[in-house]
């Protein structure tokens, strides 16, 4: 096989790799804000008031962090997902619609009673859309840190590489292929840790780990590459 179509299979085999996963964790994301909006915890607070207190509190918090700038873009991201999935469905004004108490025709009718009866399941939905969206453009504003940090990290796993390779180090290929995967894993778990969750977080004691492991991981991977740059 030529080492074009190589390079471009593995190229859609990442892409495929990362949408799968982003869907996961969507389809997790759903899940987890229908249990905690429904499951009944003793002594707690919970249904659709408490999760849209969840994400005042939160984008309150991250209007404090944010400059304005940075703030607009997040806002712009959010408003943008949530037009697409509920403004463009049709889905944003039925739920409008339902609370309307004017006469609709009889399929308009149909609809209004099924959008009440689902009422609590659409406004989780819509509300855990809107934190999904806000957490979403943090993590788009990080990207910066986690590419200074990646730029970094390899700078030094070149020399550390360097060195081994002129020094007749040690080579392992069981590290860089192992380290090589740690590095999705790390983005995997930043979005499993920092997107799912239904309670307020706090991006400053959330995204630095990842960001650190991240770094370590290609250091390692970028030192331990068995092939001459």
């Amino acid at each position: 096989m030529p080492w074009g179509a190589t390079m471009n299979g593995r190229r859609l085999t990442g892409v495929l790799w990362t949408l799968k996963w982003f869907f996961i964790v969507c389809l997790l994301v759903l899940c987890v804000d229908m249990l905690y909006v429904l499951w009944p915890y003793p002594g707690e607070a919970r249904g659709v008031a408490a999760f849209k207190a969840n994400l005042t509190a939160e984008a309150e918090l991250i209007g404090r962090l944010a400059d304005e700038r940075s703030w607009a873009i997040i806002l712009a991201l959010a408003d943008g997902i949530y037009e697409v999935v509920f403004v463009w469905t049709g889905m944003d004004e039925f739920m409008r619609r339902a609370v309307d108490p004017t006469p609709l025709s009889p399929l308009n009718e149909t609809m209004r009673r099924f959008v009440l009866g689902n009422w609590v399941f659409l406004e989780t939905a819509a509300t855990g859309l809107q934190l999904f969206a806000l957490r979403l453009g943090v993590l788009l504003l990080t990207l910066p840190i986690f590419l200074v940090t990646a730029i970094a990290a390899a700078a030094d796993g070149i020399i550390t590489w360097y060195l081994r390779r002129t020094g007749a180090g040690r080579e392992s290929g069981f590290i860089y292929h192992r380290t090589k995967r740690g590095l999705a894993l790390s983005i995997l778990a930043l979005w499993l840790v920092y997107l799912v969750p239904p309670v307020p977080l706090d991006p400053r004691w959330v995204t630095p780990p990842f960001v650190l492991v991240f770094g370590i991981a290609v250091r390692v991977s970028v030192a331990y590459f068995k092939k001459y740059l």
